[in-house]
């Protein structure tokens, strides 16, 4: 195991961030803490008790360079060109102007700000990591096979996304790349079971001082029992 940067486990949960904008892109990535850190998220918990999530780590330039036009084309379809054209429900996800307050329509300016420079600049992330599934993919979005669809796959994502953070890399999920999931398969030559759910960038972050972000007080979101005994009056 190489040496951790952080090893408080509290810290690496409550400052493991989305990270763009501060991706280190001069910095090299050497394959083997990618591996290391993969071999630990093969420990996060999995749906039947099968390892059906597949990996391929890209680092070749030219592969790079295709998965970003990708990149790009999926933002400006879903993105850039619906909220050009004031489309509804694009406009109320995304859009700064619609949210409730002038806080709230700032932090949004800022994540679609730092979406645009991982758009932009994809190219050059050090490695990008295609997280796939051999599942069959759910019929129903809810229910079903759904829960175990993608219940493997993301505790995957975020126990890498965490192994990464202790080592001083970031990363995030780009899981808009599934807009173009034959077309990411056909570009690495993946077998057909094997189905593109997301992307996650990596690349050393530019320091290490990220802070917790600012959530919902408790008692808001989590509750005892049903809904009426809210959380957060124990005591410790």
């Amino acid at each position: 195991m190489s040496n951790k940067v952080i090893t408080d486990i509290d810290e690496v949960l409550t400052t493991t961030r989305a990270v763009r904008r501060r991706m280190d892109l001069d910095r090299p990535v050497g394959r083997a803490v990618i591996e290391e850190c993969l071999r630990l998220a093969q420990q996060a918990p999995m749906g039947s008790n099968l390892e059906d999530w597949r990996i391929v780590a890209v680092d070749d330039p030219t592969l790079k360079r295709q998965l970003s036009e990708l990149y790009t084309e999926i933002w400006d379809a879903t993105v850039a060109q619906p909220l050009a054209g004031g489309e509804a429900t694009t406009t109320a996800r995304l859009s700064p102007s619609v949210r409730a307050d002038p806080q709230a329509q700032a932090r949004q300016h800022r994540v679609l700000t730092a979406v645009k420079h991982l758009v932009d600049h994809l190219a050059q992330v050090p490695v990008l990591v295609v997280l796939c599934s051999t599942k069959p993919i759910p019929q129903r979005p809810v229910g079903g096979t759904a829960s175990g669809y993608y219940g493997s796959i993301f505790p995957f994502a975020w126990s890498f996304q965490l192994a990464l953070r202790s080592r001083g890399l970031g990363s995030v999920l780009a899981t808009a790349m599934a807009h173009r999931a034959t077309r990411v398969r056909e570009v690495l030559g993946l077998p057909d079971d094997w189905r593109p759910v997301t992307l996650v960038p990596v690349a050393y972050t530019r320091g290490l001082d990220f802070r917790p972000a600012a959530r919902a007080d408790l008692a808001d979101v989590a509750s005892w029992n049903g809904p009426t005994e809210r959380a957060g009056s124990a005591t410790r």
